[in-house]
């Protein structure tokens, strides 16, 4: 082992040593409240940039049916979309970091995936709204037990057993025949709790054959053991079938002028169209991509009267199947099946007690992942070009092998929050990683190559460190610095290592470094107002891009340099007669410099598809039994390199309210009757260039809870 890594387990060691000496333990029920006034999240509060959304927001009716629609107001938020409900991943970005460089977890366990086969890195079919309590936005460069990000973490916390049952349902009807409808339930009797939520969500969709048809189950079970220990386990479980939009523009011979202009889109991986005769117009109606995602969890966890041990494991697998429908014939012409994620695993342990002034945590994690088989079911060669007979494009016919335990994350963190005077805490982490992803059987590809197989294998010390202060009353500024790296994914390290032993494009890989620097200042009144200004700066080094090439496919590579720099701010007053107003801005702007794809410096050194202001402003109502919401967004514009060059998609703003209407109320039953309108002004935009979004829309349902 090397020095660091000696370092990193003997501080662990001596501080899960030396915690319970000063700290003590407690087998009294007691110790659970006690522990919630010293947690990490309530004293982070004070210093980590962190924004929440409530359950109110989350479960507002939305026609997507998705919790993502519940984090477009939040500051430094984009959404990049092809569709509202569709299946395409990577929808999110913080800070113009895409889902690949953020940390996004459930209850604090990450739910970042392999993402192979077109995958994207997460699931949101699998999140329930009604199972959701709130949402933690955490930006830039927070505390050592964060890593593998640059843009931040965003933790979806659940719902958990309660000492009385509650149970919670609802139904929706809105716009392109959409319904979504669900149930979550959670009770704890004596030593034992238990929460579940189901759902259902089916839509025609906006574009078309974009159709969504989608169940979900949500479940964890917990026991309460002696000695302040509590062990419990989960699952998750979505099912879920889209179309593949289809080609719909007016040079397509199959053109249907009553529906949106629109390119294709392969939900599923690698892509297909290329290697057909007639391209994109080979295929039609009827093509669709089902999806079966499981997950695992258990932990098990031990409180103390100033502190807390945790381990979590996670278990997840994703089965797809992909049918392709001739636009002419109207007859299949492919089917594959595909072990998208193929037992992949994690595992992580945190720990954190109180020592005096110091906040102390110390933990680690383990990932290991991979990508499992593909095969092809059925296959049509009269509609495909000569292209799949030759050793480059055998997995059109041949499908692809498994490369399972692929990859490998591991971390250990130390980190002190020391109260040095009521006015002023430090933070001081660090953080060692390593990375390592083995060489790709040439059978992985159907073919084999003349350059010799190779791996990646990186460690990293990685420091964090902050200072907070308070100069008055309720007011706090902050700065924080942090190094942190973000590996590549395994459709990226997949992509780079085909080109690299085929000796196309054959470059060196590294994982992204990054110092971020951040200044933020914070200040309530009373309970009448809050206003917050962050800003922030990235200096990022090998920033990991891609392009596309014809007859080639997707090329990963390295960018020399990225910078990053924004600036957040967001103010929220209460108002009289029940009115609540509040807004954010986001102005940010991105600089690349040593970019091999872009020589000639069409994008002006600016990152693709990085708007520069970002705008959000509602006003909500309260009176009795009525709650209402109107706000907008703006989206400023965006480049891009398209197939003919520098391309610009345009400014939007949106226009949305959301309504309820508490019909009933008794001590053991309410009754709300729900709307929500979105696009109010039936506006024309475009989140991700060739996918026009939907115009104006209505959705209307009810609630129940008793």
């Amino acid at each position: 082992m090397r020095c660091t890594t000696w370092i990193g387990l003997i501080a662990l060691g001596v501080a899960v040593t030396i915690c319970p000496a000063f700290a003590g333990e407690s087998g009294e029920t007691d110790s659970t409240t006690e522990l919630e006034q010293i947690t990490v999240s309530a004293e982070r509060t004070e210093t980590l940039s962190k924004d929440v959304v409530t359950a109110e927001t989350i479960q507002a009716p939305g026609v997507s049916g998705s919790v993502l629609d519940a984090l477009g107001n939040e500051a430094g938020i984009q959404m990049r979309r092809s569709s509202l409900s569709g299946g395409d991943g990577s929808k999110l970005r913080l800070r113009g970091f895409d889902e690949t460089r953020l940390r996004i977890t459930k209850d604090g366990v990450p739910l970042n995936r392999d993402g192979s086969y077109g995958n994207g890195p997460i699931d949101w079919s699998i999140l329930s709204p009604e199972n959701v309590e709130q949402i933690e936005i955490y930006r830039g460069a927070g505390p050592a037990k964060f890593g593998n990000t640059l843009g931040g973490v965003v933790n979806i916390v659940t719902r958990k057993p309660t000492e009385d049952p509650e149970t919670v349902a609802r139904t929706a009807y809105g716009s392109h025949d959409t319904w979504d409808s669900s149930v979550a339930h959670s009770w704890k009797v004596g030593k034992v709790g238990w929460a579940f939520s189901a759902g259902h969500f089916e839509s025609d969709g906006y574009l078309r054959n974009n159709t969504m048809d989608r169940d979900n189950f949500s479940a964890i079970l917990t026991f309460d053991l002696p000695a302040g220990w509590q062990i419990g386990g989960g699952m998750d479980y979505s099912d879920k079938e889209n179309g593949n939009p289809v080609y719909n523009q007016p040079d397509s011979p199959y053109y249907d002028s009553g529906e949106p202009d629109a390119d294709e889109k392969e939900l599923g991986g690698p892509g297909i169209g290329s290697r057909l005769l007639d391209g994109a117009l080979a295929w039609g109606d009827g093509t669709l991509t089902e999806d079966e995602n499981r997950s695992l969890t258990a932990f098990i966890e031990k409180t103390m009267d100033a502190g807390r041990l945790r381990l979590d494991y996670r278990l997840w697998n994703q089965d797809r199947t992909e049918t392709y429908y001739a636009a002419d014939t109207g007859k299949k012409i492919y089917e594959r099946e595909t072990e998208a994620e193929d037992d992949n695993w994690s595992l992580q342990a945190a720990f954190e007690c109180k020592i005096r002034d110091h906040h102390i945590e110390a933990g680690g994690e383990t990932r290991r992942y991979g990508w499992g088989d593909q095969e092809i079911n059925y296959i049509d060669p009269s509609y495909f070009s000569g292209a799949i007979y030759s050793p480059y494009f055998t997995f059109v016919r041949e499908g692809f092998e498994g490369q399972p335990d692929l990859m490998a994350y591991h971390a250990l963190y130390l980190q002190d929050t020391w109260t040095l005077m009521p006015a002023l805490i430090l933070e001081f982490g660090l953080r060692q990683e390593w990375f390592r992803a083995d060489g790709v059987d040439p059978d992985a590809f159907g073919f084999q190559w003349q350059a010799e197989p190779t791996d990646m294998s990186e460690d990293h010390l990685d420091p964090r460190l902050a200072v907070t202060y308070h100069p008055w009353e309720a007011a706090s500024v902050t700065a924080r610095f942090g190094i942190t790296h973000r590996y590549p994914t395994s459709p990226e390290y997949f992509w780079w290592y085909l080109n690299n032993g085929t000796g196309y494009f054959n470059t060196d890989f590294n994982s992204e470094e990054a110092r971020q620097y951040e200044l933020a200042y914070a200040q309530t009144i009373g309970k009448t107002a809050s206003f917050t200004i962050r800003g922030y700066y990235y200096d990022i080094d090998d920033y990991i891009s891609s392009t596309t090439i014809s007859g080639i496919g997707s090329v990963y590579y390295n960018i020399g340099k990225v910078k990053i720099k924004g600036l957040e701010t967001g103010i929220s007053v209460n108002l009289p007669y029940g009115l609540r107003a509040w807004a954010n801005f986001t102005w940010q702007e991105g600089d690349k410099s040593n970019d091999p794809y872009d020589i000639d410096n069409e994008l002006s050194n600016q990152l693709p598809d990085f708007p520069e202001t970002l705008f959000n402003a509602g006003i909500d109502y309260t009176y009795e039994k009525l709650r209402l919401r109107c706000w907008l967004n703006y989206v400023s514009d965006r480049d891009h390199l398209g197939d003919d060059g520098l391309e610009t998609l345009g400014a939007y703003t949106l226009v949305n309210a959301t309504a309820a209407y508490r019909l009933i109320s008794t001590q053991k039953l309410t009754l709300d009757l729900e709307f929500g309108a979105e696009n109010i002004f039936d506006e024309d935009y475009e989140e991700e260039e060739g996918y026009p979004m939907p115009g104006a829309m209505v959705i209307a349902g009810v609630r129940i809870e008793f």
